[in-house]
């Protein structure tokens, strides 16, 4: 894949991740557990979208490496999340899976990015 089809997938897996927080925020805020803290997932959200955001204005590698970072807490944080029902199990699953595939396109295209930079003489 080249730098611009690999820029195109990582923003559109980042806003779907960004949607993702936010619907989960919500998700979370109904169920109201004690130890829920919605905010996070919300903050975790406008984070993703700022990380679409910055790459939609060729601000890529600022924009990629927020992604990758998000991307790994997410991942490594996965086993501590709470779940509760079937659908936290299967939500949960999913979200994890899109962070693995987010982060490959992710490290993916800052190998494409230093692959097509010129070297100087």
């Amino acid at each position: 894949m080249n730098v611009r089809s690999l820029t195109t997938a990582l923003t559109a897996l980042a806003g779907l991740l960004g949607i993702g927080e936010f619907a989960s925020s919500i998700e979370i805020w109904q169920e109201n557990y004690a130890d829920s803290f919605p905010a996070g997932a919300a903050l975790f959200g406008a984070l993703f979208l700022l990380g679409a955001w910055l790459l939609r204005r060729t601000r890529v590698t600022a924009g990629t490496v927020l992604i990758i970072v998000l991307c790994l807490f997410e991942l490594v944080s996965f086993p501590g999340w709470a779940r509760h029902s079937t659908f936290d199990w299967v939500h949960q699953i999913v979200f994890a899976v899109v962070s693995l595939v987010t982060l490959g396109a992710a490290v993916a295209l800052l190998v494409a990015r230093q692959r097509s930079v010129p070297v100087a003489a």
